[in-house]
């Protein structure tokens, strides 16, 4: 099983996190996030949909390719919570993972 590499980096108001998709390419996208109360569950929520969005969906009849697409979901947040963490900023990470 292929792993996903994932991994982020901050700016001020802007979260830049790089997302490894099946093929395995890295890239960069910028999730901005200062526009959101990130200890609410609304916010953290908005934030988990900006991140996931970061992974491409594919065509739902290839299992494989959805497989795919989960674990970049779940890497991305991963990864996205761990750089808040790093970076002292409070959020409701409850929401965030349920979301």
């Amino acid at each position: 099983m292929t792993k996903l590499a994932l991994s982020a980096l901050a700016a001020a108001s802007v979260s830049l996190l790089a997302v490894a998709p099946a093929a395995a390419e890295e890239f960069t996208v910028e999730v901005p996030y200062s526009d959101l109360d990130l200890a609410s569950p609304i916010g953290a929520r908005t934030l988990a949909q900006r991140v996931d969005a970061a992974c491409e969906r594919p065509d739902i009849r290839d299992l494989k390719a959805v497989s795919a697409w989960q674990a970049c979901k779940d890497a991305a947040r991963n990864s996205a919570m761990e750089q808040l963490n790093s970076r002292g900023v409070t959020f409701d990470s409850s929401a965030f993972i349920a979301s």
